[in-house]
């Protein structure tokens, strides 16, 4: 039973890192239908403004939409054998510990997708476009994540409450681990893949899911990233920002230890 769910595991690992993370390799790319050529000579050039990137593509559904398709199978099939599957192998090899590290790992794609880009490496977007992507794709991602737990209303594996499917921490760190693979590129991306595939493999092993849970989640992250991505040039529009916007903001981070809780904080303030 192990050796089978390691191996569903890794598959469903490596086919969603491969699809999102090199999907030229995976999708035909189609020539500019922006550009009609008449003449040697002459042309006359079409273009949409906004970069190649930020169109919407109806490709870029197919990942996200076969994650959740995947996840809302689970949810209905009460006796799902793949879930059962994977809650013992988990509940064998954590051995009734616990690891809180997926409460802290869920935000750093997020926080890594916003502030990269002033440690010297390449972004696309201004931190102010950054931020905006970012708001509104964790935004789609609340009201799709947390609606959709109120709505369903399914029990935890460790029967804590009723608000298991989809996962909310794993919907989170995909939604950044996408951001960081759009903004920065393929290698990238493989690292908030790599964190936010942790944190769901950490809700599996603390008992707080179900597979189904964060496939559904997964889906959800990476999604609400593109959404995120589609609307930017509507809000550029909307705050009257040009695609050229300067890079150059400040930003301070200041550490802060809370003796009594035990606890170490950072207090981020940014100006741009």
């Amino acid at each position: 039973m192990k050796f089978r769910f390691n191996i569903i595991l890794f598959s469903l690992s490596a086919i969603i890192i491969f699809a999102q993370l090199f999907p030229n390799l995976c999708f035909a790319q189609n020539l500019d239908a922006d550009t009609l050529k008449l003449t040697p000579r002459e042309s006359i050039i079409l273009r949409d403004s906004r970069p190649q990137s930020e169109k919407f593509d109806a490709r870029q559904l197919i990942v996200p939409g076969a994650l959740m398709f995947a996840g809302a199978l689970g949810a209905i099939d009460s006796d799902n054998n793949l879930n059962k599957s994977v809650q013992d192998a988990m509940t064998d090899l954590s051995d009734g510990r616990r690891c809180k590290v997926d409460d802290y790992l869920r935000f750093l794609p997020s926080a890594t997708h916003l502030l990269l880009g002033f440690t010297g490496v390449k972004a696309k977007h201004s931190f102010k476009e950054r931020f905006l992507m970012s708001a509104t794709s964790h935004a789609a991602m609340l009201i799709m994540g947390y609606g959709t737990k109120y709505i369903i209303k399914e029990q935890r594996p460790d029967l804590s409450d009723k608000h298991s499917f989809p996962s909310g921490h794993v919907a989170m760190a995909f939604t950044g681990a996408e951001l960081m693979r759009m903004e920065y590129g393929t290698y990238w991306g493989l690292v908030g893949y790599a964190s936010a595939t942790s944190v769901a493999f950490f809700r599996l092993y603390n008992n707080r899911h179900w597979f189904n849970d964060v496939l559904m989640g997964a889906g959800i992250g990476i999604l609400s990233a593109k959404i995120g991505q589609w609307l930017l040039p509507f809000e550029r529009k909307l705050f009257k920002m040009s695609t050229k916007s300067s890079q150059s903001s400040t930003i301070a981070a200041i550490p802060v230890y809370d003796p009594n809780q035990r606890a170490v904080m950072l207090s981020l303030n940014a100006i741009f």
